[in-house]
């Protein structure tokens, strides 16, 4: 039965309890890049396809760097039998559904130098789902207990080794002395910060400590629905973790939540737990067991590419919520400013910025700078500006009093853990699904002003908010239509340094179609009729290609925007997901262009180009989750459907989340 597209676009991302069980605003303080290369005029825009594969411009080629299941070490086995992999197998394999990417030279320098010949690459792996994982499963009450335990093996993040080589870049299979490897939710990690000893953290932490020994003062917790992030000034890698909820599987006991109703809030806050085979599932993943166990999870973690044995931290004082990025610039002083969303409807956009400053002579001197500072959430106003707000105690509960609201928090600690009610109560903009977060900033890492945010859509009908529009239909005046399309939000913070607590707002773009003729377009999947123009105040905002859902995005040295869609499908169905560039200092309306089209049912993830720009990475999320018709697999698969995509490796092969690389034929800059 095909599913509604409501139902569709609210969550693109199956989660894995479920399944296992203003005017134009002035660019003028930053540098323009030249005429000549700003617009992109370099290659053809795309045209739509519904192809199984990647799509390019003429000219351009890419090929597989790494899949779900490769290996990571020397010795193994380079093809993958999926329907052997067991936990220990996975732990030394690339985790599924890969999606933010960052890399970082070899030997780590500030600033790094723009010709790199080796490289570190980090990898989210978000999620995966019991109808893509074991292609030999006849039923999925068939799974067995080893083979979830797998499953959750499969999440987290991939660390890996590049060389350019005379073919071009490929992975580097780790001996001895190597970099490669896995960070799963078995993990040990530390907890850092105000919150690391928040109560709930040390009730669970002990639960999956009895479960999963390991080193002192870690909780083997690791990290899992790692979904965008960000890398730092000093060269560590921040994973922020998202759906948590879906982790968590069985019923939260009653009791518990009477006893503790602050927990009975956030299950509801955040939707766990979620359905699957509770009796199949690692003890620690069920909350039946281990009730507080979600707060172990919503947190950004720090992570050192460079030292493998180096334990991930979980940084509390960024604060608690579906972390769908990280990204990092310097403010005008040298501090670190750190933007994050939170990925869900009505929730709220993120800063943080440290009270110590950066140094950039010492690496090791900024192991802390994430543990100090102020995290402050983004209220915006209908006249085009804003502030951001400084999540405190002291303000937390006087915007509960104030409102008659029974939320209270008793620390700090507190705060950071439930940061989400604390934002709501202080009078935080409500966002349609704020997703990456971009800071414009220099080779120094100093921001220069300019902040995007990829608001991916809000399907639900509603008032519209400061910064985020509804989409007024001409044929129904009466009937204002819902955010299907999202929209690209721009901040401008004030003297273009991003340690500045007021901004102004503008609509950067708004996804759909510049040159629909008609006020209504059908979207697949049996969907209502929806009103996709890219205007806003009556002003187009894009002119040329059409796209819908705005996700992850990557900002390059001449300041063009790539920008990946997730569930752009739904709302044009005769395109699969792609990758599409803008450059930021243009005009209204301004010009997209279609860069790439994936495979059949597949997420675009992680845009990323090679220091030198002579290379494009990107990840492919899970390649046939449904098909051209809008049909998920999940419901396809259990009926005896084949896969609906054979991607990365063609023929009738099983499809596998990749990433890519993407150069020119004669070797030159992409996008010129």
């Amino acid at each position: 039965m095909t599913k509604h597209i409501n139902e569709l676009i609210a969550s693109r991302r199956a989660l894995l309890g479920g399944l296992v069980g203003l005017p134009l605003l002035d660019l003028s303080a930053c540098a323009t890049p030249p005429a000549s290369v700003a617009h992109g005029s370099g290659f053809a825009s795309v045209a739509a396809t519904n192809a199984d594969t990647i799509t390019l411009p003429p000219g351009y080629s890419w090929r597989k760097l790494i899949a779900w299941g490769d290996a990571l070490f020397e010795g193994m086995n380079d093809a993958p039998d999926l329907n052997a992999l067991t936990r220990a197998e996975q732990e030394r394999r690339f985790g599924q559904n890969n999606d933010m990417l960052a890399v970082f030279p070899a030997e780590y320098a500030f600033p790094p130098s723009r010709t790199q010949d080796r490289m570190i690459m980090c990898a989210n792996n978000e999620y995966i789902t019991l109808e893509l994982a074991y292609p030999g499963l006849s039923a999925a009450r068939d799974v067995t207990a080893a083979q979830i335990e797998a499953m959750y093996a499969a999440v987290g993040v991939s660390v890996v080794e590049l060389l350019n080589t005379r073919d071009g870049w490929r992975v580097v299979k780790s001996g001895a002395n190597g970099r490669n490897r896995r960070i799963t939710p078995f993990s040990p990690v530390e907890f850092t910060g105000p919150a690391a000893q928040h109560p709930w953290i040390l009730e669970a932490g002990a639960v999956v400590n009895a479960a999963e020994p390991g080193p002192a003062n870690t909780i083997r917790c690791g990290t899992g629905a790692n979904c965008a992030g960000g890398l730092t000034p000093w060269g560590t890698y921040l994973t922020a973790e998202e759906n948590f909820d879906g982790l968590f599987v069985g019923s939260l006991p009653v009791d518990v939540q009477f006893a503790d109703p602050a927990l009975a809030l956030d299950a509801s806050s955040f939707g766990y737990p979620g359905f699957g085979f509770a009796e199949k599932t690692p003890r620690q993943f069920r909350v039946d067991e281990n009730p507080r166990g979600p707060s172990l999870y919503g947190w950004v973690v720090e992570i050192d590419p460079y030292d493998p044995t180096s334990k991930p931290k979980k940084r509390t004082a960024l604060g608690r919520k579906k972390n769908e990025c990280a990204t990092t610039a310097l403010t005008r002083d040298g501090r670190v400013a750190v933007y994050m969303g939170d990925d869900q409807r009505d929730e709220h956009v993120y800063k943080f910025i440290s009270r110590p400053h950066f140094d950039p002579a010492n690496r090791a001197a900024n192991s802390g700078l994430l543990d100090d500072g102020q995290l402050y959430v983004a209220q915006l106003d209908e006249s085009g500006g804003g502030r951001w707000l400084p999540i405190t105690l002291a303000a937390a509960n006087a915007a509960a009093e104030a409102e008659e609201s029974p939320i209270r928090f008793r620390d700090e600690a507190d705060v950071l853990m439930r940061v989400r009610d604390a934002a709501r109560l202080m009078g935080a903009t409500p966002m349609d699904r704020p997703e990456d977060i971009e800071a414009l900033h220099d080779e120094n890492w100093q921001g220069q002003g300019p902040v995007l945010i990829a608001c991916t859509n809000n399907t639900e009908r509603g008032f519209a908010h400061p910064g985020n529009p509804r989409r007024d239909d001409p044929a129904r005046p009466d009937k204002a239509q819902s955010n299907l399309a999202g929209h690209i939000l721009r901040l401008d913070e004030a003297g273009g340094d991003v340690g500045a607590l007021t901004f102004t707002w503008d609509i950067f773009a708004m996804g759909g179609d510049p040159s629909a003729e008609a006020p209504s377009v059908r979207t697949r999947g049996g969907g209502a009729p929806a009103f996709i123009s890219t205007s806003f105040a009556g002003e187009p905002t894009t002119s040329g290609a059409r796209f819908a859902c705005p996700d992850n995005m990557f900002i390059d040295s001449t300041h063009r925007v790539w920008i990946t869609t997730d569930g752009s499908d739904f709302v044009f169905e005769d395109c699969n997901d792609c990758v599409m560039m803008t450059p930021i200092a243009s005009e209204r309306p301004r010009p997209i262009k279609r860069f790439l089209v994936g495979p059949v049912g597949a997420e675009i993830c992680g845009p990323l180009m090679a220091p030198d720009e002579r290379a494009f990475f990107c990840a492919i999320q899970h390649p046939g989750a449904n098909n051209v018709a809008g049909i998920e697999f999940s419901t396809l698969r259990w009926q005896g459907e084949a896969p609906t995509s054979h991607f990365p490796d063609g023929g009738d092969a099983w499809p596998r989340s990749a990433v890519i690389v993407i150069t020119r034929d004669d070797g030159g800059r992409i996008g010129d």
